[in-house]
C-alpha cells in the first residue's frame, strides 16, 4: 500500500519527502516503506541542521547502518539537499518560506511551483519526481 504523502509541516519533514523520492526512485516502494523508520533513524530523523553537517565518516557509518539501503549517490544526495536546505534557510528563513515565495513570485499553483528550475537545485531530484 503506497503511502500518501502530505505537506511537510516543517524543513526536516521536507528533507524527509526529498530523501524518500530519493530512495524510492529504482527500488521497490514496499522495500523502502518497509526500512523507513530505520532510514529515518539513521539521518537523525532528517534533522538539517545535523545532516548537513555530515563528514564523511557519516557516509561510511550511513553505508553500514542496519536496514539502510546502501546506495552511496542517494546516501550523499540527502547529504547535499541538506545542504542546499540550509543554505536557502539562510537567505529565506525557511525552505518552506522559500517554497510559498515561489509559488507568489511564479503565480504558480502548489504542485506546479516544483517544476521550476529552482527546484532542480536538490540532488537527484529531476522534474519527474518533482511532480
Amino acid at each position: 500500500m503506497i503511502k500518501k504523502y502530505y505537506k511537510a509541516r516543517n524543513d526536516n519533514e521536507f528533507l524527509e519527502q526529498v530523501a524518500r523520492i530519493i530512495f524510492i526512485a529504482g527500488f521497490r516502494y514496499s522495500v523502502v516503506h518497509q526500512k523507513w523508520p530505520y532510514i529515518r533513524k539513521a539521518f537523525d530523523n532528517f534533522s538539517i541542521k545535523k545532516v548537513a553537517n555530515y563528514k564523511e565518516r557519516a557516509v561510511k557509518r550511513l553505508m553500514k547502518a542496519p536496514n539502510m539501503i546502501r546506495n552511496e549517490q542517494k546516501i550523499r544526495a540527502i547529504i547535499e539537499n541538506a545542504e542546499i536546505c540550509k543554505y536557502v534557510q539562510e537567505g529565506y528563513g525557511s525552505v518552506l518560506n522559500w517554497i510559498e515565495y515561489l509559488k507568489k513570485e511564479n503565480g504558480k499553483h502548489p504542485k506546479d511551483v516544483f517544476l521550476d528550475e529552482e527546484f532542480q537545485r536538490f540532488k537527484r531530484i529531476g522534474k519527474v519526481t518533482s511532480t
